[in-house]
Formats: structure tokens, C-alpha cells, sequence
């Protein structure tokens, strides 16, 4: 291998090598926390739901315990009552309740009242029952619930045998005088929650659904029967919370599964892996493009060195080949010069630095040209305007003072035409010269047009600044020209108000510059 190809071929891999490391590290953390993100926004989903389920049923209780209330003389609408209330008003005042309350609550089927003497009772939000002639509320799982329980028993899952929707009861005992009277119910369906879980989503595919222990979907926020096909038959109530991944013939999908233990039952989310992955399948395009344009960018930069390289080589062997037909000594000097000047692998850290200095030179003058005005040297009149307007914007986000000072020298075009343009130079930069020496090193001062300029005083009020301007005006009357010339300049001095612009502003002050020209010149005008 030659020397070029042996040096190019480690240049390359010594800048791509670090750049793959980095990049491979960079994908991996960052994927990591990614895959943890959404990890925690499914455990995040899956509490709201189950929070969303468990508040529903806590309202039906409250609902309950309202209902049981009337009945106990506990209601506003009872106890104002100053006679005897006998059963069947009880019952009656009850069951309007029932009725009232179960419309509120669109979760709510019916709600229902068994009596200790094996009647039932049923708001008119209850379809026919079809019960048996023989059937006896006192022996039904949710009455003796009741009896055993100190507040609402809550029953697990089951699905009613008229409409096919899974159900749970509340239900709770009613006593008066220290005797049971009966069961109130109220039957819960549970197929409404299926709509506060269709509006949980995750990513683009994934929804979630509610299984019971003979693994039927009961509640589905999607379209979920395909989904839970593939778990089906695992064990899915051997834990309380747990995630699994599943290979199916449409690609991975990731479930997770939380266990409802108040109800019995499973709350499981559904979504495709892939769509999980979508971030980070994103950032590792990213990051390959990245690194794609990185080499493309070392090779091209090394073709240009390749070329330079053969040029140097090339020259050298010009010189060599010079030397061997005779030419010594002329030839020697130049050899020493091209290995010692154009020699890149030993002098490319000389030859960077050098670049990056030039550069910085060069991008300062730059600046300064741009900024400066050639005769007078300070901010010339884009500078000058460009520096207004963002001490406008400044003043105007954190409620600062400024005062703007525009002047002219007065009759300086009979300056001119007596003395010559060139004197007239001299007085422009001499005054600007003097200006720059009595103004504070954060005062901004440029050179608007002409014979016009303009002092910008940062965080400073109007009466600081007419202090300045009338002490500038002195200063330049006092000063001594060629010719015993006076020069006198007059002055017009504005602070800033909320709702300037820098039209506005400009305005404003040229006006007072004028009004000192017309009042005498050789002063200071100034709005309050």
C-alpha cells in the first residue's frame, strides 16, 4: 500500500470511527429513555382509566346512600314533615328518588328495592324483568352482600341475562328503628364505560379493553377481539400488573395488562410495537442520515487533500528531477522550500490555526467596515438605526428609560463653500473626535447623515439627557477651528414613550431638531 493511500485510509477511519461510536451510544441511551417514556405513559393511561371507573362507581354509591337517606327520614324533603310518616309514603317518597337519580346517572340501568318480605320494587327506568312468580330478592348474591356489609357492597362482573351486557351491582341494606327492611339496588352497566375508555388512545393502533375471568371482552374502547385472540389462553390473572410482548402474523404487539381486584377484572391496552417504536425509529433515521452526510463531508474534504497532496508531490518531483540533470544548487534551495512550506502532513495544525485566525481577522474587519463611518469613524447610519431599533424592543420588554439626542452643525454648508470640503471633513471628524471622548463607553453615537447625527443614551431619562446634549453643545462651541471659525451645533433631545416606533421616534426628534434651527440654533430643544 502506498504512503498516500495508508495515510488517507487512516485519516478516514480515525474521524469515522469516533463518530460511529458516539452516534451508536447517542441512539442507544436516548432509545432507552424513549421505550421508558412510553412505558410510563401506558401505566399513566391505564390509572386514569381505573381511576375514571372507580370515581363512576363511588358517584353510584354516594347515589345509593342519597336514595337510602329519603327513606330514613334523612332528606330536607321528609324532615320537614311534622306528622307520622307510614311505610308505603317511604316507599313512595323512595322510589321518586330512584327514579330521578337513575336518570341522572347515565351509567345507572335501574335501580331496584327488595323488601325483607320478598317483594321488588323498580323505577320506571327498568324494563320488564320477566322474574319468576317463586322469585325471592332476600336470597339473591347482592341482598345477602348487603346484609354482610357495613356501607355499599359492590358485586363482581356478570353478564345480564336479558340484554347480554356485563353488569355489577351496588346494592345496601336499609334499616329503621334497628330493623332490616329491605335491599336497595342499583345495577350498573358497564357497557357505558366502554365509552370514557374509547377515548383513551395509544400512539396511532393501540386502545384498550376490559376482559373477566372467563376471558370475555366485556368492555371494548376499540376493536380489540383479533387482539386479545393472541393471549387468550395464557394465565392473564396470575398478577396484578404486568406486560408482555406477542409475535403475531401482523408484527409484534406490545400488552399491557393491570388488574381491577374491586371488580375482578382485567383492564388491558393493545397496541402494535412498531407504532411504539416510531420515535425511535425516527431518531435512528436521524441519526444515520447524520452520519451518512458526516463521511460523504470526510471524503470530500479528503479528495481535496488528496489532490493538494499529489500537486505538492508533483512539484517535489519537478524539483528532483531538476536536480538530477545538473541543477544543484538553485534547485537544492527550492527543495528545502517545498518541504519545508508545502509540506501538508507536517504542517496541517500550523496550517489550521493559521486559517482560523485569518478567518476571525477577516470576519472583525468585515464587521467594522459594515458598522463604521469611513470619514468620522464612529456607527455609521444602518449601525446607528439598527441600534435604535433594539433598544426599543428592549426598552419595551423590561420597562427602561432612554433618551436620543439628534444634532446638526449649524450653516455647515457655508462652512463648506468658504472653506473648502476639505476643512469641512476636518470638522466633521474633530467633532465627532470630542463627542466620543464626552459620552460614556455604553452611550452609542453615529453618524445619521450629512452633517446629522445621533446619541443614543441607554437607561437614561429625559432630564440626564438634556444635561448631556446642552454640555456636547458647549464643549463643540468651545472648540478652536482654522480660519477663526466658531462652529456651533443645535440639538434636539426626546426620551421614549410605551407605544414608539422607530419612525415615530425619529419623527420626534428631527422635529425638535428643526425647532432649535428656526428658534436661534446653538441650542437644545427638548419634549417633556
Amino acid at each position: 500500500m502506498s504512503l498516500k493511500r495508508k495515510i488517507f485510509t487512516l485519516t478516514f477511519f480515525t474521524a469515522t470511527i469516533p463518530i460511529l461510536i458516539i452516534s451508536v451510544i447517542t441512539f442507544f441511551i436516548f432509545s432507552g429513555e424513549m421505550k421508558e417514556v412510553q412505558s410510563q405513559k401506558m401505566d399513566l393511561i391505564s390509572q386514569n382509566i381505573e381511576q375514571s371507573i372507580q370515581n363512576k362507581i363511588n358517584s353510584i354509591g354516594e347515589t345509593i346512600e342519597h336514595v337510602a337517606d329519603t327513606y330514613n327520614e334523612e332528606h330536607e324533603g321528609l324532615t320537614s314533615l311534622n306528622f307520622q310518616i307510614n311505610d308505603k309514603y317511604r316507599l313512595k317518597h323512595m322510589t321518586y328518588h330512584m327514579q330521578n337519580l337513575a336518570e341522572e346517572k347515565k351509567a345507572i340501568k335501574f335501580i331496584a328495592f327488595g323488601s325483607s318480605d320478598k317483594k321488588m320494587i323498580f323505577d320506571n327506568l327498568a324494563e320488564d324483568q320477566n322474574l319468576p312468580p317463586n322469585y325471592d330478592p332476600t336470597t339473591r348474591p347482592w341482598y345477602r352482600g348487603a346484609l354482610n356489609s357495613k356501607g355499599t357492597y359492590l358485586s363482581k362482573v356478570f353478564i345480564h341475562a336479558g340484554t347480554g351486557n356485563p353488569i355489577v351491582t351496588l346494592s345496601k341494606k336499609i334499616e329503621l328503628d334497628g330493623e332490616i327492611i329491605g335491599v336497595l339496588l342499583a345495577m350498573i352497566d358497564l357497557s357505558y364505560i366502554g365509552n370514557e375508555i374509547s377515548k383513551f388512545k395509544i400512539e396511532n393502533t393501540g386502545s384498550f379493553f376490559i376482559v373477566d375471568k372467563n376471558n370475555k371482552i366485556l368492555v371494548d374502547g376499540g376493536d380489540n377481539k383479533k387482539n386479545f385472540d393472541y393471549i387468550s389462553k395464557m394465565n392473564l390473572f396470575s398478577r396484578d400488573h404486568f406486560k408482555i410482548i406477542k409475535k403475531t402474523p401482523m408484527g409484534k404487539k406490545l400488552y399491557h395488562i393491570k388488574k381491577i381486584k374491586d371488580l375482578d377484572i382485567l383492564l388491558i391496552g393493545s397496541v402494535d410495537e412498531k407504532d411504539i417504536n416510531n420515535t425511535i425509529l425516527r431518531l435512528r433515521f436521524y441519526i444515520i442520515g447524520i452520519v451518512i452526510l458526516t463521511i460523504v463531508f470526510i471524503l470530500i474534504v479528503l479528495s481535496v487533500l488528496s489532490k493538494n497532496f499529489d500537486s505538492s508531490l508533483n512539484q517535489l518531483s519537478c524539483v528532483i528531477d531538476s536536480i538530477s540533470q545538473g541543477n544543484y544548487s538553485k534547485n537544492i534551495d527550492k527543495l528545502t522550500e517545498v518541504i519545508d512550506e508545502k509540506n501538508e502532513l507536517s504542517f496541517i495544525n500550523s496550517a489550521i490555526k493559521k486559517m482560523n485566525y485569518e478567518v476571525i481577522k477577516r470576519e472583525n474587519n468585515l464587521k467594522y467596515i459594515s458598522e463604521t463611518d469611513p470619514l468620522t469613524g464612529c456607527y455609521n447610519r444602518r449601525a446607528i438605526i439598527d441600534l435604535i431599533e433594539k433598544e426599543i424592543e428592549q426598552s419595551k420588554n423590561f420597562n427602561l428609560n432612554f433618551s436620543l439626542i439628534m444634532f446638526d452643525l449649524d450653516k455647515f454648508k457655508k462652512i463648506n463653500d468658504t472653506y473648502g470640503h476639505l476643512f469641512g471633513d476636518t470638522v466633521l471628524k474633530d467633532i465627532s473626535k470630542a463627542i466620543s471622548n464626552n459620552i460614556k463607553t455604553t452611550d452609542i453615537f453615529g453618524r445619521y447623515g450629512g452633517e446629522e447625527f445621533l446619541i443614543l443614551l441607554p437607561n437614561t431619562k429625559l432630564r440626564e439627557g438634556i444635561i448631556i446634549a446642552d454640555r456636547l453643545r458647549q464643549t463643540i462651541e468651545k472648540m478652536t477651528w482654522e480660519y477663526d471659525t466658531i462652529i456651533t451645533v443645535s440639538m434636539g433631545v426626546i426620551k421614549n414613550t410605551p407605544n414608539d416606533t422607530l419612525d415615530l421616534i425619529l419623527g420626534r426628534v428631527d422635529n425638535l431638531l428643526y425647532r432649535a434651527k428656526k428658534n436661534g440654533r446653538n441650542r437644545v430643544e427638548y419634549q417633556e
